[in-house]
């Protein structure tokens, strides 16, 4: 036994037994109790009542411990991760391990629990470098930087050819050129006209040996010394490099004045058969059962400083500010950080976002239905506007702007408009996946924001676009909020935008045309629409009511302890349902147009529809010129007719229409329908240019492609309106009346 504790306890002993030997005390002087009097109740103290920490507290904690000096060091740190002096961590590759090591260890160092290194199959991208020399005139000795895609590499010691021009490379431009294994020089612009899959391709089928890029548009337009990396949405196809347009220049000038050869060296492998990690770390929460995620990606294109190792930083920062404050969440904090989020498969139109498909879709199947909110981060440390932007779900744009007049944090000597909130999310970042997955998710809007057509994966997203006011601005707007969320009893989903969309989305000319009956859809839509109302009424009312409890509490009203826990449980009871109608939506409503637009499903047919009507109607008025210009090329994915040979097209058809649906990750089963009119699209091309009158075949065949769709409308638009009553089945059962009434007479 301690000898401390020894001589406490006979000090204890000692004073016991004196006062066992004491005499007895006096008898009270006041006068006796009359019999027939009930007796005074005993003197009596107030119980203490442990105050509860209100959600102002809980984040100014928070405020007070996030770091944007952390945030910065992580993000310059995964920056300077790549596989060459341009950088690039692709999916798989050196750079991408390395960094996933780094972010490992550091997820460790600051604290958080469970953390994992998840990994998951794909396609393998390394870039070290790549050069274009000119060897003819001999008289030139320039040595061009090049980037690349991912696409074939070439020999260590190169390939030569001579050097061809073929302005956008569409089909027309190949018009008695003879390319056969020569190199190809042309321009592209992948936000007005196409992606560099598809003038790449039409070079390879043409016989090209390689392809040399220069972006005349849309991106890496910052300056003439611009470099430029996206994607390769297709097959390991010849060598394909982009060099600045100053570059590009200096080529053409030669090109001007005779003959041109050049050996390009592109240390590129592109193979099947790797790996990539996901990354993940928690602050447990009292529920274990319920979550919300926080994170974005790590793999880039060049540096990567803004797109994403801005949000690396960020990310960390959060969970790092949280855990130095001590904040214990009410449901698990997971953070995560995905690897080949910018291209991670070969030859598939959906080849990015893979890191979170698989998370959420193979490796973590069940946090559909228990997380409540993804928080995505891409480029938050850049400004170059008046508003700070967010693309959300429309289920959680409520909450953000509730969230953003009453809750947030201010911004101050940035974004003089404050925030503003964009739905419904795009496909272009992780947050699509998780969204489809079931998980309502948001995501910093870069979209809308000049770096995509300035600096967007090119040579110049390094360090010095650093905002440290929007980083800092970023990191504490984004952290209180999940902090507000996590206080919230009942996730505040709010399905009333989605049944504004829906009746804003019905052409009902279309369906008159069509002859079919969109009365049942509308009426679903009402009732959707009505059952949303009220159900986010209710949600509402429990998150005040639960702060109210609070307020009571702390002010000596009366413990509410037990009923704040009576709250919390009834919250998560609801928000099983409120999930899994949120779940039910994307399944049965969600699907993809061939620009990869999320559209409901019914949609489809419907513009399909409306275009060839019009297209018909103008051809039968002799207005093919109108027809050619205005109507053809919004049909699907028509536009690439006019630019690219048939074989080209068919090619990134039968990518959706003949894969299997692993190959085609979160696209698959979204896109509901093609029309195969390649033949009648090039003849009316061909034949207004050309001045014709009649167009009696074309229209023709154009009535069959719309009388196809008529059928495709009654079944989507059936389908859907099964799919709305789904999603009711269980949005109704999300019934919060009781536990309201408990609170509201408690707060009385």
């Amino acid at each position: 036994m301690n000898r401390l504790v020894y001589i406490v306890l006979s000090v204890t002993l000692i004073t016991v037994l004196l006062g066992a030997c004491q005499p007895p005390a006096p008898a009270p002087t006041e006068a006796p109790v009359s019999p027939t009097q009930p007796p005074p109740p005993p003197p009596t103290s107030a119980p203490t009542v442990e105050p509860i920490a209100t959600l102002q507290q809980l984040q100014g904690r928070y405020l007070e411990a996030a770091d944007v000096g952390y945030a910065y060091q992580v993000a310059v740190k995964t920056s300077e991760f790549g596989n060459g002096p341009l950088g690039f961590r692709n999916a798989g590759s050196q750079a991408e391990h390395q960094t996933a090591d780094y972010l490992y260890e550091e997820m460790k160092k600051i604290g958080l629990q469970d953390v994992l290194k998840e990994e998951f199959p794909v396609d393998s991208w390394e870039f070290k470098g790549a050069e274009i020399k000119v060897l003819e005139p001999a008289t030139e000795s320039k040595v061009i930087t090049a980037s690349t895609y991912a696409v074939q590499g070439t020999p260590p010691e190169g390939i030569q050819g001579e050097l061809v021009y073929v302005n956008k490379g569409t089909k027309d431009d190949y018009t008695d050129i003879d390319v056969t294994g020569k190199i190809v020089l042309l321009d592209v612009d992948m936000r007005a006209d196409w992606w560099i899959t598809y003038p790449a391709l039409q070079a390879q089928y043409k016989g090209a040996a390689a392809v040399i890029s220069t972006c005349s548009g849309g991106y890496a337009m910052l300056n003439d010394d611009t470099l430029n990396s996206q994607d390769f949405v297709g097959p390991v196809a010849i060598p394909t490099l982009n060099i600045s347009r100053n570059d590009a220049n200096y080529l053409k000038g030669l090109l001007e004045k005779g003959k041109v050869a050049v050996e390009l060296k592109s240390d590129n492998v592109v193979k099947p058969g790797g790996i990539s990690y996901n990354i993940s770390g928690k602050i447990p929460g009292k529920s274990s059962d319920e979550y919300i995620i926080i994170g974005d990606h790590y793999d880039a294109h060049f540096k990567g400083f803004q797109d994403n190792a801005s949000a690396v930083g960020i990310t960390l920062a959060i969970a790092k500010g949280m855990i130095d404050a001590g904040y214990q969440p009410e449901r698990t904090l997971i953070f995560i950080l995905h690897g080949a989020e910018e291209w991670g498969a070969i030859d598939t139109r959906y080849d990015w976002s893979i890191g979170a498909w698989y998370h959420v879709f193979k490796l973590h199947p069940e946090w559909s239905g228990k997380a409540l909110a993804y928080f995505n981060f891409e480029m938050p440390a850049y400004a170059d506007g008046d508003a700070s932007l967010i693309l959300s779900t429309p289920e959680l744009v409520n909450f953000v702007e509730t969230y953003y007049s009453a809750d947030a944090p201010k911004p101050e000597g940035i974004f003089p408009e404050g925030v503003k909130v964009n739905y419904p999310t795009f496909t272009w970042s992780d947050d699509f996946s998780y969204t489809i997955a079931g998980i309502p998710a948001m995501v910093t809007d870069f979209g809308s924001s000049g770096f995509m057509e300035k600096i967007y994966h090119s040579n110049f997203d390094t360090v010095d676009t650093y905002n440290e006011k929007a980083f800092d601005y970023n990191l504490k707007f984004f952290g209180s909020m999940v902090i507000a969320l996590d206080q919230r009893p009942a996730v505040p989903l709010d399905f009333t935008l989605q049944a504004a969309r829906l009746k804003e989305a019905v052409n009902m000319d279309a369906y008159k045309l069509a002859g079919v009956d969109f009365e049942p859809l509308m009426d679903e839509i009402d009732n959707f629409e009505k059952l949303a109302t009220e159900k986010y009424s209710q949600v509402v009312k429990l998150n005040q009511l639960y702060a109210e409890l609070i307020a009571a509490h702390n002010a000596g009203k009366g413990d509410q302890t037990a009923l704040l826990e009576e709250v919390r449980a009834a919250g998560k009871t609801a928000n099983r349902e409120l999930l899994a109608a949120y779940k039910a939506f994307q399944d049965n409503l969600i699907r993809l147009s061939w620009w990869d637009e999320p559209i409901f499903g019914f949609e489809h047919p419907q513009k399909n529809i409306a275009l060839l009507n019009e297209a018909i109607t103008k051809l039968e008025a002799g207005e093919a010129a109108d027809v050619v210009d205005n109507v053809l090329w919004q049909i699907e994915d028509k536009w690439y007719y006019y630019a690219f040979d048939q074989q080209v097209t068919d090619h990134f058809r039968d990518q959706v229409l003949q894969q299997s649906d692993d190959r085609l990750f979160w696209g698959a089963g979204r896109i509901v329908g093609y029309l195969d009119i390649y033949p009648t699209v090039d003849s009316i091309l061909a034949k207004n240019a050309e001045g014709a009158k009649d167009y009696t075949e074309e229209i023709a065949t154009l009535q069959e492609a719309l009388q196809s769709q008529y059928p495709l409308l009654q079944q989507l638009t059936q389908e859907n309106t099964a799919g709305l009553k789904a999603v009711q089945e269980k949005l109704g059962k999300a019934d919060l009346t009781a536990v309201i009434q408990k609170a509201e007479a408690a707060v009385k």
